[in-house]
């Protein structure tokens, strides 16, 4: 493989925009049906039950939510993206296994009832929830196929395109829905049917690059292969989810379980939706780097970009704006919304260390030594399940501000264990990010 040109910092944003402009329409999906649910009579317990669904779908899916990151570093010709197809078929007929015990069998009730502390009514719904979403695990193979394909050509506008799509059918679906299904189904419905049409439009669009790869240019990568260097990153992308999952857990043992876990979901979208372009530097550094001299521009880059999401995030410092965004935005009633309130004020911190892990993922991933990307998944839970342990211990009372303490220290965690791999490797390693 040819060396590509030098890396400049102009060229970094204007791969990186596109994503940042698709990350915040993609979240704000999220927060659409979180709004959604929010405006519902009683919406504690349908809230509570949607949250955590989702978060076990996104924790126990990650191995399918890693195809995009391990595509783009496998994907040369055909034969590749056939052998990536067929691999994540197999994910996926394993993971329906575990789908079916969670949805449909006890299994679920002692997993939602006991892990999480959640009422009888509210695991009956979060089951249900949860199996509705194993069809997201069949469209994300197809979405991330294509949206890798886009990367690796570097239209990244295409990808943007794709999550106006979603967005519009989210509207559409929601709009069907409202009155013909209650509480917390709506959302996991109005979830897998919007994702559902923005991987139609993945698949679509990726036709022309599909038939512009040769169908055989490099040896194929092996099922092992793809397996040895794929299974990092699904830890790591568990430990994404799985961080607010094990919030989760402690939440549901504190006192007023219900308001802690639906205010935190709440607080959690929102933060998804401000802060979600920091996980696209991981994609913009695993895509861009190519040598040492890109790793320089991309260390300038994630600096700016974590400074000024950073000083956007001091904007909840004004009780104006923390108000809007809680009670108009989310339609949060004024006590939930003060209960919330109190754990923002740690939102800037959190920007930066999550765009510090982000950006020395990508460079470790760009360097295909992934492995450590492992221990920085443990080391994440680890750091939340301290934080839950000490909240339990010294009787945390706000579960929104636990929540928020945990997120950072995962972070951090992450952020320490990764840069302290990616400098011992820049000093053993003459020319870590080219790969023949």
């Amino acid at each position: 493989m040819s060396r590509p040109e030098r890396l400049t910092l102009r060229e970094a944003y204007r791969f990186f925009l596109p994503l940042m402009l698709m990350a915040e329409l993609m979240m704000i999906s999220h927060s659409i049906i979180a709004a959604f649910l929010a405006r519902m009579d009683n919406p504690e317990p349908i809230l509570a039950a949607y949250s955590i669904s989702f978060y076990a779908h996104a924790t126990l899916g990650s191995p399918i939510w890693a195809t995009q990151i391990v595509a783009v570093s496998f994907i040369r010709d055909r034969a590749s993206l056939l052998r990536l197809f067929n691999f994540n078929l197999y994910l996926a007929g394993a993971l329906l296994v575990l789908w079916v015990a969670i949805g449909l069998t006890p299994v679920g009730d002692w997993f939602f009832g006991t892990l999480f502390g959640a009422s009888p009514e509210v695991v009956e719904v979060a089951k249900r929830c949860f199996m509705i979403t194993y069809l997201i695990v069949v469209f994300v193979i197809f979405r991330s196929l294509a949206y890798a394909l886009f990367m690796i050509n570097r239209k990244t506008l295409l990808v943007t395109l794709g999550t106006f799509v979603r967005l519009g059918g989210l509207a559409i679906v929601i709009w069907l829905l409202s009155g013909r299904f209650e509480g917390a189904i709506i959302g996991a419905i109005a979830l897998v049917a919007c994702i559902g049409i923005e991987s139609v439009y993945g698949l679509i669009v990726a036709i022309p690059f599909i038939r512009k790869l040769e169908s055989r240019r490099e040896r194929t990568p092996s099922y092992r292969e793809l397996w040895t260097f794929s299974w990092p990153i699904m830890l790591m992308q568990a430990a994404e989810s799985g961080v607010a999952f094990t919030v989760n857990f402690f939440l549901g043992r504190l006192l007023r379980a219900e308001l802690a876990l639906a205010a935190f979901g709440v607080l959690d979208s929102l933060m998804r939706v401000l802060l979600s372009p920091l996980r696209n530097i991981t994609q913009t550094a695993q895509t861009l780097t190519h040598s040492r001299h890109d790793m320089r521009v991309l260390l300038i880059f994630g600096a700016q970009v974590a400074v000024m999401f950073a000083l956007v995030m001091l904007l909840f410092f004004v009780p104006g704006v923390r108000r809007f965004a809680l009670e108009t935005v989310m339609g949060l009633p004024r006590e939930m919304a003060d209960y919330a309130g109190q754990a923002l004020g740690l939102a800037a911190l959190l920007a930066e260390c999550m765009a510090a892990a982000g950006l020395f993922r990508g460079l470790l991933i760009a360097s295909r030594r992934t492995r450590v990307l492992a221990v920085s998944a443990g080391a994440r839970v680890v750091a939340v399940a301290l934080v839950g342990a000490v909240s339990i211990l010294l009787g945390g009372q706000n579960g929104a501000l636990v929540g928020m303490c945990a997120l950072v220290a995962a972070f951090a965690a992450e952020a320490a264990v990764l840069g302290w791999r990616l400098r011992k490797i820049m000093r053993e390693v003459k020319d870590p990010f080219f790969i023949a």
